[in-house]
C-alpha cells in the first residue's frame, strides 16, 4: 500500500513538473526553440524579433460601478505594461559595446523610442473576479524601432557571378554568444564580413540585420535564408565582445569571393546559431 502511494506521489510530481515546463515553453512564444531573453519585467524574444511584456491594473471600487472600475484597472494595466515594455527594450542589445538603456540616456532617441512603444499591440487581456486585469503585450524588433535607436545600415546590394547560396547560417553554439540587433561577423584577423555596414535599408525592413535561432537545423528555414544557404562553424567571440563573432579565414573567403552571388548578406539573411 505504501509503495503504491509513493508510486502515485511521484508520477503526481511528474506530471506537476511536465505541467509547468509546457508552460514555460508556451509562455516564450513559439516554443522552447526560439531564443529567449528575460529582462525585467518582460522578455525579448530573438528568434520572433518581439518584446512582450505583461501590465497589471487593480480595480478601485471607489471609482464607481464594476464595470467603471475594470475600465480604469485596464487603463493602468496598459501604463505599467508601457513601463515594463519600455524596461525590457532598455536591456536590448544594440552591438558589442552599447545596449538600448545606453542610447536612450539621450532625450531625443529615448522620446522616439517611447514614441514607438506606445504604439505596442495587446495580444492578451485578462479579467479577474476583484475587478484587476492584465494586459499582455507585444512590440516588434523592426525596422522602425531600430532605426529609432540610431543603428544605420550602410550596405549596397552586389551581385556576383553564380548563385551558389542564398544565405548563411553560423553555428556559435558554446561560445556564450549574446543576441544583438547589430551583430557582426569578422575573420580571424578581425576584418569584418557582415554586419550593419553590409545590410541594405531593404534588407533591414524585410528582416532586420540578422536573425537568431537555437536550433541548428531549424536555423536553415528557407523563409530566413533560403533554399541553399551556406553554413559555417564559429571559431570564437571576438575579443572584447560577447557579440560579435570569429570564423574561418577559409570560410571568410568563400563570403569575399568575388565570382559568387553574396547578395543574401546584403538581405540580412544571416542566422547566428546560440545556446
Amino acid at each position: 500500500m505504501k509503495k503504491a502511494r509513493f508510486i502515485s506521489a511521484v508520477f503526481a510530481v511528474l506530471a506537476l513538473t511536465l505541467g509547468q515546463a509546457a508552460l514555460a515553453q508556451q509562455a516564450s512564444g513559439n516554443g522552447s526553440t526560439d531564443v529567449v531573453q528575460k529582462v525585467g519585467h518582460g522578455e525579448i524574444n530573438w528568434s520572433a524579433k518581439k518584446i512582450t511584456a505583461t501590465g497589471s491594473g487593480a480595480a478601485n471600487l471607489k471609482d464607481g460601478p464594476v464595470a467603471v472600475a475594470r475600465l480604469n484597472a485596464e487603463r493602468a494595466a496598459k501604463l505599467d505594461a508601457l513601463r515594463n515594455i519600455l524596461e525590457s527594450l532598455k536591456g536590448v542589445q544594440i552591438d558589442g559595446k552599447r545596449n538600448a538603456g545606453d542610447l536612450m540616456s539621450n532625450g531625443q532617441i529615448s522620446t522616439r523610442v517611447q514614441g514607438i512603444a506606445k504604439g505596442f499591440k495587446v495580444v492578451d487581456t485578462r479579467y479577474y473576479s476583484d475587478g484587476s486585469v492584465d494586459v499582455v503585450v507585444e512590440l516588434p524588433l523592426d525596422e522602425q524601432l531600430v532605426s529609432a535607436l540610431d543603428v544605420e545600415v550602410s550596405g549596397k546590394k552586389k551581385k556576383g557571378g553564380t548563385a551558389s547560396h542564398t544565405g548563411l547560417v553560423v553555428n556559435a553554439k558554446g561560445l556564450g554568444v549574446s543576441p544583438s540587433l547589430a551583430p557582426r561577423i569578422v575573420d580571424e584577423k578581425g576584418k569584418e564580413i557582415f554586419g550593419a555596414s553590409v545590410v541594405t535599408a531593404e534588407g533591414l525592413k524585410d528582416g532586420g540585420i540578422a536573425n537568431y535561432a537555437s536550433d541548428p537545423e531549424k536555423a536553415k528555414d528557407a523563409s530566413l535564408v533560403g533554399a541553399t544557404p551556406l553554413v559555417v562553424k564559429a571559431l570564437a567571440l571576438d575579443k572584447g565582445s560577447k557579440t560579435d563573432i570569429v570564423i574561418s579565414n577559409a570560410d571568410a573567403e568563400k563570403l569575399r569571393d568575388p565570382s559568387l552571388d553574396t547578395a543574401f548578406l546584403a538581405d540580412g539573411k544571416v542566422v547566428i546559431v546560440v545556446d
